[in-house]
């Protein structure tokens, strides 16, 4: 599976804090952001997208380490 790249997201201030609808997990275009998650699918539905990709934002991001994975 390849990864998504997700920084045009978690880079935006305007977004953090907040929850954000995305078309799909495909389609990583936003259609809605808001402070409460019934806000963000009351405005994605009303743009005509009834069940979108949802993801919280946090307020402060912080870096990830990733593991590491042994290889024989």
């Amino acid at each position: 599976m390849k990864a998504i790249d997700m920084r045009h997201i978690y880079g935006n201030k305007k977004y953090r804090g907040r929850w954000v609808a995305m078309k799909s997990h495909q389609d990583l275009e936003i259609v809605a952001y808001d402070h409460t998650l019934k806000g963000v699918l009351g405005k994605s539905a009303k743009k005509g997208i009834p069940h979108p990709a949802v993801l919280e934002i946090p307020d402060k991001i912080l870096p990830i380490i990733g593991g590491y994975r042994i290889v024989e």
